[in-house]
């Protein structure tokens, strides 16, 4: 189980603090994706034995990512309280797969969201006029990438999970909480395991304001009023967090 950190359980943690450092947590969680390995190798065996392979879109994604003892953390976002959006969770693996059509065995450094997946999937299979035009939606298109040519993007990516709000960019991480909770800063260049938490650091007021316009600005265009937490919406969960 060398792949997971051995860190001290995170003081903030107020849930899951038996799985940090727990090696039967640690066998669990491998042995789920062992498991999901194995199922993804038949769905590739059944398409090639049906002669699907090379006009079938395949798409290897994830809701959300896991801490693993990463930060002193363990489980997906609403397994630890407070909600835990580390980059391990907010980072999902995500592969395209589409022979003749999607360039193989290359990568990919650009920042994109789960609200970029609909306009790509729907571009790669040349169905861009099915996009829906209302509401706006905040995702493009990184289909062209997919084919190996170099394309414009933009430097941050936008996450919400209950009652937290975050942008992340390149070198920063603001992380905002609708309810009592601890917001948090975090330079990711000098400090890319979160573990020093700048938000009343007066040296990066600026840095600070300019990331919550930003944050601001982009969820008060996509929001969906009905399930806005931040302005009197109601939770599609059938459980609201009202405190952490």
């Amino acid at each position: 189980m060398d792949s997971f950190p051995r860190a001290k359980v995170n003081p903030a943690l107020k849930t899951q603090r038996v799985s940090v450092n727990n090696l039967e947590s640690m066998r669990s969680y491998a042995a789920a994706v062992s498991g999901l390995d194995d199922g993804i190798g038949r769905v590739m065996e059944t398409l090639r034995r049906l002669n699907l392979e090379t006009n079938t879109l395949v798409v290897f994604a994830a809701d959300q990512g896991l801490s693993g003892g990463h930060g002193g953390y363990w489980g997906i976002g609403d397994h630890s309280r407070p909600v835990n959006v580390r980059d391990e969770v907010m980072r999902i693996p995500l592969i395209f797969r589409l022979p003749g059509k999607i360039s193989a065995g290359k990568s990919s450094d650009l920042m994109v969201s789960n609200y970029d997946f609909l306009p790509t999937a729907l571009e790669v299979l040349g169905q861009s006029g099915s996009l829906p035009t209302a509401p706006p939606l905040p995702g493009k298109s990184f289909a062209h990438a997919l084919t190996g040519k170099t394309i414009a993007w933009g430097d941050a990516v936008f996450h919400e999970y209950e009652n937290t709000r975050v942008i992340r960019t390149t070198n920063w991480k603001l992380i905002l909480r609708t309810t009592k909770g601890q917001d948090e800063l975090y330079d990711l260049q000098h400090d890319p395991d979160e573990l020093h938490n700048l938000i009343a650091n007066a040296a990066h007021t600026t840095e600070k304001e300019r990331l919550e316009k930003r944050l601001k600005e982009f969820f008060a265009k996509y929001a969906d009023a009905k399930y806005d937490l931040w302005n009197g919406g109601v939770s599609k969960a059938r459980r609201v967090v009202a405190a952490e």
